[in-house]
C-alpha cells in the first residue's frame, strides 16, 4: 500500500479501520466533519486566537492594541486592557462561529453558541487558569510541522495514482495546538481535546497509563524535539473536556518524555510503516457493516459511491478483490489528490 507520511490521526486511523485509512489517506476521500467536530474546531480557533493576541502582546509590549491576522477570522485587533475581560472571550466565540458556520453542512442553534462558550471557559478557568494562554509565555501558537525520518527504513519510491515518482523519506506531518515556555530550559506542549476521553478502537477510557503510550503525545514529542532542540526538557499536556459518555468532565494529563521515549517512537513509527507499507487488502472492521462503528460513525458506509447502488466502502473493497491494489489505486483516487497532500490542522 501507498505510504509518504504520517500524521497522529492517521497513525490511530490504521487500528481503527484499515478500510477507512486506505480511503482517507491513499485514496484521499474525505469525510463530512460531525457537528460535534465541527464545535471542537471553534473552540480550538477562541484558543488560538487568545494564544496569538498573548504573543503579540510578549513581543510588541508598548503597542497599545493587540493584533492578530487569522486564516478564518480575519483580522482581529483587541485593546491590550481588554486581552483579560470575559467580553474577549465571549467575542471571540461568535466570531469562530461565524468564521466556520458559513460553509458548513449543520444546522447552527442559539444552544451551539452556548456550548462554545462552555467548553471555552471550561479550559479558561480550569485549576485557576492553569491552561489559560494568557496566563502562560506563548512560544508558539499553532506550529506546523513537516519533518523526514532519517532511517534508512524510512526510505520512500512510490508511485502515486497520478504516474508521479515520490522519492525521499517517510515523514511525519501534523499541527500542534500550543507550544508554551515554562523556563529557559523547558517548554509544555498543550493539546485540547472537545472530543471523549475514549480510544475509539478499544472503547476504552484513556487513563494515565495510556497516555504514556499515546502515539499522538509520542509523535508530538519526537517533532518537537526536532523543532525545538534548544529546549532538553519538554512536557506534554492533553486537557480532554469530557468523558467516556461526553459529558463535561475536564481531565488533563501531563506527562514528560526523555530520550528513550524518541527511541520507542521510531520504533512503533517503523513497524507501523512496514504494517501499511506490505498490506495488500486493508481489513474492514466489520465484514457485514453492522458495528455501530460503520452504520452511525463511518462517512464511506453511511454515503454510495458515485454512480453506484453501493456504499463507498463497499464499492471500493469490492473493486480491491476484483482487480487488486494497483488498480484500485489508479481507479478509485479522488480526483486532484496526491498521496504527499496534507491539509493542516491535523
Amino acid at each position: 500500500m501507498l505510504i509518504s507520511y504520517f500524521r497522529s490521526s492517521s497513525y490511530n486511523n490504521w487500528r481503527y479501520c484499515e478500510m477507512q485509512y486506505f480511503m482517507t489517506y491513499v485514496l484521499g476521500h474525505q469525510s463530512t466533519s460531525g457537528k460535534k467536530a465541527e464545535l471542537g474546531t471553534m473552540v480550538h480557533k477562541v484558543m488560538e486566537i487568545l494564544a496569538g493576541l498573548k504573543k503579540f502582546q510578549q513581543d510588541n509590549p508598548r503597542k497599545k492594541y493587540l493584533l492578530v491576522d487569522d486564516d478564518a477570522a480575519g483580522k482581529i485587533r483587541v485593546h491590550k486592557d481588554k486581552l483579560h475581560l470575559d467580553e474577549t472571550v465571549e467575542d471571540l466565540c461568535d466570531l469562530s462561529l461565524e468564521a466556520y458556520k458559513k460553509d458548513s453542512v449543520h444546522p447552527w442553534r442559539p444552544a451551539d453558541r452556548k456550548e462554545i462558550s462552555k467548553i471555552a471557559w471550561l479550559m479558561l478557568h480550569h485549576n485557576d487558569g492553569q491552561f489559560d494562554p494568557r496566563n502562560r509565555d506563548i512560544h508558539h501558537p499553532e506550529p506546523h510541522f513537516d519533518i523526514p525520518i532519517e532511517e534508512d527504513w524510512a526510505k520512500i519510491s512510490i508511485e502515486a495514482a497520478d504516474g508521479t515518482q515520490i522519492e525521499g523519506q517517510l515523514a511525519i506531518k501534523g499541527t500542534i495546538d500550543l507550544v508554551t515556555k515554562v523556563n529557559d530550559d523547558t517548554i509544555e506542549v498543550i493539546d485540547w481535546k472537545t472530543g471523549r476521553r475514549l480510544d475509539w478502537a478499544t472503547m476504552e477510557v484513556k487513563d494515565y497509563k495510556k497516555m504514556q503510550n499515546d502515539p499522538q503525545l509520542l509523535l508530538y514529542f519526537y517533532a518537537i524535539s526536532k523543532l525545538y532542540p534548544e529546549f532538553p526538557n519538554r512536557i506534554m499536556s492533553i486537557f480532554f473536556c469530557k468523558d467516556k459518555d461526553g459529558k463535561i468532565d475536564p481531565y488533563p494529563f501531563s506527562l514528560a518524555f526523555d530520550k528513550s521515549d524518541e527511541t520507542r517512537f521510531l520504533g512503533m513509527l517503523k513497524d507501523r510503516f512496514e504494517e501499511i507499507k506490505n498490506n495488500e487488502n486493508p481489513k474492514l472492521l466489520d465484514v457485514n457493516r453492522k458495528s455501530f462503528k460503520c452504520k452511525t460513525l463511518c462517512h464511506f458506509c453511511k454515503n454510495k459511491w458515485e454512480g453506484s447502488d453501493k456504499s463507498m466502502c463497499e464499492y471500493v473493497h469490492d473493486h480491491l478483490k476484483a482487480h487488486g491494489m494497483d488498480k484500485t489505486v489508479k481507479d478509485c483516487t479522488r480526483k486532484g489528490f496526491s498521496i504527499g497532500y496534507y491539509e493542516a490542522p491535523g
